[in-house]
């Protein structure tokens, strides 16, 4: 242990090594630890599931005298029955017995089929059971083929780069004891004065981080990274918050760049580009006046990537993860780009410091410069909300919609009702309330207006006035701001995550009245199926 004494049991020892300073830690199971019942070992003891790392006529037979099997097929039998007899867990263990049977120089036999753990390897390698994918590889090893191992070799004509397989001339660099990739660019020395490129060869040029930059090291590659970010954040019907902190409203239904990269001449920054798609909030009433956002595209490296899948998904060699925080859809970029989605009310897109004032949309050109926010795309200035968001207009076949109300024109708030709101939506503001700590960091008066707003629109609809606070919320995470719990059986309480998790998915039709049918009929059933339970339990008591 930690100390240098022996531990008497496998939970004193891991203790013994804790990291005192971790946060939210536990040290083991509070009560019982999961095990396995007898029929369940009985069962994943078979050759179906784990038995063939031990059966003395099986693949590991040869291997038995050099490693004893015993401690993977406990192993085995005990990830399966956690997971519930999961095929995939038995396929790591049986992974990596073959692994540490081939490290001792004995031969294992094939193993694996297309039922059984089948041998999968991504594009342009196949698998083999006796291998080496140092022979095909980038980077030279000189004591490479000594050692037969399991796992996917490239197919001919094609080389190992950073774990994917490419054609033999795009292999990347070696730099003073260092592989960099095919048309990477890295800084050697520590003040980032020398910028390389690795094509083939490394070319060198005298250079420098910007102003809005520092020389650090990322993912083990030194390079200038920003010092800061920008954030625009676009809610409601809709509001938006630019880059530059300038707060106005736009409530047109057609398709729009939020914000995407301009002015890169001379820059080795990559392209990207957020759109958003709005429509009439029919969430409000049947007949809306204001629109909300209906769908946020990105593109980036020249991708667009069409194909629907689930979350998780890594894009691009890991360049793109897209990933759910939360009640968030989430796209990351590995040079800082962030894009958030609630798929209901609010989105968010981070931009890296290095973007300053390169930037162009409705999220402004982020030049920390307030005056100069509503710049048009042939670059002049307008004070207009209405005509600059217009501007911005991406021409979409067959689309059918407008630039929506301005000034006089939209939808007012009753003076009746805009007291009763503002006192709710007050929970923003409080200067003793959940928010104080995020208000030095993010001025709540934008939120607390536009949530009196939203609310006042939508008749005091409960719904739009959690929205507009978990609006402020999540911006206030986004700067790293810890939140106290604000939802309670007064307002907001957390059961209704519920409904607007239901909303989400029905709310993915295109069809405003059957979003509508079928919000409501399924209302019905959940008022009768709670009804029936009520009176069985009554009854049976």
């Amino acid at each position: 242990m930690r100390d240098g004494k022996q531990a008497t049991t496998y939970e004193e020892l891991g203790q013994s090594w804790k990291v005192a300073t971790t946060p939210g830690c536990v040290d083991g199971c509070s009560g019982p630890c999961p095990g396995c019942s007898a029929a369940q070992k009985k069962t994943y003891n078979t050759n179906s599931y784990c038995g063939l790392i031990s059966d003395p006529a099986g693949p590991f037979r040869d291997c038995h005298a050099k490693v004893d099997p015993a401690g993977f097929l406990n192993d085995c039998v005990y990830d399966v029955c956690l997971y519930e007899g999961s095929r995939n867990m038995q396929c790591k263990t049986l992974t990596a017995y073959t692994a540490a049977c081939q490290l001792k120089g004995a031969t294992v036999y094939a193993w694996r089929s297309a039922q059984f753990c089948d041998g999968q390897c991504q594009s342009n390698s196949h698998y083999e059971l006796c291998g080496s994918d140092c022979l095909r590889s980038c980077q030279k090893d000189p004591n490479c083929g000594a050692q037969c191992m399991e796992g996917c070799v490239c197919e001919e004509g094609y080389l190992l780069s950073r774990g994917k397989c490419l054609p033999a001339d795009q292999c990347g660099c070696t730099f003073e004891g260092k592989y960099y990739q095919h048309g990477q660019v890295f800084y050697p020395d520590a003040l980032c004065q020398k910028e390389c490129t690795c094509n083939g060869t490394v070319q060198c040029k005298q250079s420098s981080c910007g102003s809005s930059e520092k020389c650090v090291m990322k993912n083990n590659v030194r390079s200038c990274q920003p010092l800061r970010s920008g954030v625009c954040s676009i809610s409601g019907d809709p509001h938006y918050n630019t880059f530059d902190n300038t707060t106005y409203d736009f409530q047109g239904t057609c398709t729009y760049i939020a914000a995407e990269s301009c002015h890169l001449s001379g820059v080795q920054l990559p392209k990207f580009s957020v759109a958003v798609e709005n429509e009439k909030w029919y969430a409000l009433s049947d007949d809306p006046k204001v629109s909300v956002t209906k769908l946020v595209a990105v593109k980036v490296y020249e991708t667009v990537n069409g194909v629907l899948h689930k979350l998780p998904l890594n894009l691009h060699n890991g360049a793109v993860m897209v990933s759910q925080e939360g009640a968030y859809d989430v796209i990351v970029t590995d040079f800082g780009l962030r894009v958030a989605y609630d798929l209901v009310y609010h989105v968010t897109i981070t931009v890296p410091g290095n973007y300053i004032g390169r930037t162009c949309g409705l999220c402004g050109n982020f030049s920390d410069d307030k005056a100069d926010e509503f710049q048009l795309p042939d670059g002049t200035l307008t004070k207009d909300s209405h005509a600059f968001g217009a501007a911005w207009k991406v021409a979409v076949p067959g689309a059918v919609c407008d630039d929506g109300c301005s000034g006089d024109q939209c939808p007012k708030c009753e003076a009746s009702v805009e007291t009763l709101i503002k006192d709710r939506c007050s929970i923003i503001t409080a200067i003793k309330g959940p928010f104080a700590a995020c208000h030095d960091v993010i001025n709540p008066a934008s939120y607390f207006k536009d949530c009196v707003y939203d609310t006042c629109i939508a008749k005091n609809n409960e719904s739009v006035l959690c929205h507009s606070v978990a609006a402020y919320v999540s911006d206030c995470q986004t700067f790293g701001v810890k939140i106290q719990n604000w939802r309670s059986t007064y307002i907001c309480r957390e059961c209704a995550h519920f409904y607007y998790s239901l909303y989400t998915v029905i709310s993915i039709s295109n069809s405003t009245s059957v979003q509508h049918f079928y919000l409501y009929y399924i209302y019905i059933y959940i008022y009768i199926y709670i009804y029936i339970y009520i009176y069985i339990y009554i009854y049976i008591n």
